[in-house]
C-alpha cells in the first residue's frame, strides 16, 4: 500500500503539471484532458507514450488488443519470453500509478512463473491446426484443446491447466503472442500446476484489480 500511496502523489504532481499546459503537443494544438494528464504522468515516470505499444499507453489493454490476430497467426510454437501485466483501463492505470508499478508487478510475478516452471526459451507452447495444444512446462508436458474468438480476443483452453475451460485474452504483435489472465484464473494455473507459490501469489493478486497479468510468448 506504500507504493501505491507514494505513486498516487506522483500522479496528483502530474495533474498539476497538466493544467498548466505542459500536456500539448509540439504545435501547440491543446489536446484532451486525459491524454494532458497522460503526458504528464508518462514524462514523470519515464514513459515512452507517443506511439501505441510502447510506454505507458502500450500497457492499456485496449491499445494492445487487434490487429492481425486471427486464428493462423496463432498456429504454431511459441517459447515462453517473460511475464507480462497490463491495465484494463486508463483510469486504472491512472489510479495505481503507471508504469513504476507496473514494472514492479512483472519483476513479481515473473518469479512466481519461474516457481510454476515457466523457463525463457525452454517452456513452449505449441497450438495446432487442428485445435490441440500443448505445454512443456518444466519436466511436464500439458495436453489439451483451445478455441480462438477473434471478435473478443478471447482464447478459451480446455483440459490444459485446470478441468473445464480456462478464458483468456490473446493478442498477437511484433512477433509475440500475449497471453493474459484474469488473477484469480492465473491463481488456479498455479494452484494446478502444484507451484509452491500460489499461496503467495494468491496475495500480491489480491492487492490490485483492474489488472491482466500472464506472459509473452515469441517464435
Amino acid at each position: 500500500m506504500k507504493k501505491i500511496k507514494s505513486l498516487a502523489a506522483i500522479l496528483a504532481a502530474s495533474l498539476t503539471l497538466a493544467s498548466c499546459g505542459l500536456g500539448t503537443t509540439g504545435t501547440g494544438t491543446n489536446r484532451g484532458t486525459t491524454a494532458q494528464q497522460t503526458d504528464a504522468l508518462g514524462s514523470i515516470l519515464g514513459g515512452t507514450i507517443g506511439q501505441t505499444g510502447t510506454g505507458i499507453l502500450g500497457t492499456i489493454l485496449g491499445n494492445i488488443l487487434g490487429g492481425v490476430t486471427n486464428q493462423q497467426s496463432l498456429v504454431g510454437s511459441w517459447t515462453y519470453a517473460g511475464p507480462k501485466l497490463v491495465f484494463e483501463s486508463e483510469n486504472i492505470l491512472s489510479q495505481l500509478g503507471g508504469q513504476v508499478l507496473s514494472n514492479n508487478i512483472e519483476q513479481k510475478l515473473g518469479t512466481y512463473l519461474e516457481k510454476m516452471g515457466f523457463k525463457a526459451g525452454k517452456t513452449v507452447l505449441t497450438l495446432g491446426n487442428d485445435g490441440n495444444c500443448s505445454l512443456t512446462l518444466g519436466s511436464k508436458t500439458l495436453t489439451g484443446t483451445y478455441a480462438y474468438d477473434p471478435s473478443s480476443n478471447k482464447m478459451t483452453l480446455t483440459g490444459m491447466f485446470v478441468t473445464g475451460q480456462l478464458p483468456c485474452t490473446v493478442t498477437v504483435q511484433n512477433g509475440q503472442l500475449l497471453m493474459l489472465f484474469d488473477a484469480d484464473k492465473l491463481l488456479s494455473i498455479a494452484t494446478a500446476v502444484g507451484s509452491k507459490g500460489s499461496s503467495s501469489l494468491g496475495s500480491v493478486l489480491g492487492s490490485y484489480s483492474g489488472l491482466k497479468l500472464g506472459w509473452a510468448m515469441s517464435r
